[in-house]
């Protein structure tokens, strides 16, 4: 049986109209910025968009073709966001944070946090295990974030505890201790630092010590966004292959000076007033 010549090349014009109309379709899914949202954690996480974490993950899916879209909103609705398909990732998720909220992380390791204690220059306080925080006045986190077991059971048992919350929690805590409103604040040692020389109160704060050991934080994706995961490693593997990572690396290597970064010095004193 002959086909029509018509018939032929009808069908060919269809499969090549089909053909464009896949590939367009292709085009925008792909052009598609991924969602990701933070709160701010400088220097790991910064408010002008930077810090090293951020850029790592950019800079990961750009390399592929793939922009990006980050957002700053407070990090337990950034949670919430991810899990409703609203946001694609969140930055600097611990493990237990991923199991917990059933989301899709890789095994690569974005740094480590660490439970850093801080109080006032001229405390003697110090904290090497949980019963040192029996001790203690009130102690002041960040809400939604986890400590650790043993430390979030005695955070949840204690009512006298303050969870900041907002876009800058850290920044709260830091001014509230500075005003007397607590006697601790538990963060990142590189965070509290970094924030404190933000808010020229560097010279007010003393280190009085760790409990626990470092965890690796991960980037987290929804369970809808296996793609995007996979993207993501295979990005950040080009970047350690072409140099750029390294590079990246070593910009995050000192913390700022005081000032250095007039974006976020500048949103930090509309906290001020509020304690004065």
């Amino acid at each position: 049986m002959t086909i029509p010549a018509r018939s032929y090349h009808g069908a060919q014009y269809l499969l090549k109209y089909l053909f464009i109309l896949l590939s367009i379709f292709s085009i925008h899914a792909h052009a598609a910025p991924v969602l990701i949202a933070s709160d701010i954690w400088c220097p790991y996480i910064c408010e002008n968009k930077t810090g090293y974490v951020v850029d790592l993950t950019r800079r990961a899916f750009e390399i592929q073709g793939q922009d990006v879209e980050f957002r700053t909103i407070p990090y337990k609705r950034a949670l919430i966001e991810l899990q409703r398909n609203n946001i694609d990732a969140v930055l600097a998720l611990t493990s237990s944070v991923i199991a917990n909220n059933q989301l899709l992380s890789t095994d690569v390791v974005m740094g480590y946090n660490s439970n850093d204690f801080y109080t006032l220059v001229g405390s003697t306080e110090s904290f090497e295990q949980i019963s040192d925080l029996n001790k203690t006045q009130q102690a002041a986190v960040v809400n939604g974030y986890g400590y650790g077991i043993e430390l979030d059971a005695w955070f949840g048992a204690h009512p006298n505890t303050y969870f900041a919350s907002g876009n800058d929690p850290l920044a709260m805590n830091i001014i509230r201790l500075v005003k007397g409103r607590h006697s601790v604040i538990i963060d990142n040692k590189n965070v509290i630092e970094y924030t404190a020389s933000q808010l020229n109160l560097t010279q007010q704060l003393r280190y009085a010590g760790t409990i626990g050991k470092p965890v690796p934080l991960y980037v987290g994706f929804s369970q809808q966004n296996k793609a995007n995961a996979i993207t993501f490693a295979n990005g950040i593997d080009m970047l350690k292959a072409n140099g750029e990572y390294q590079q990246i690396m070593n910009k995050y290597q000192i913390l700022p000076e005081v000032n250095a970064d007039e974006v976020r010095h500048k949103n930090l004193q509309k906290f001020l007033p509020i304690f004065n």
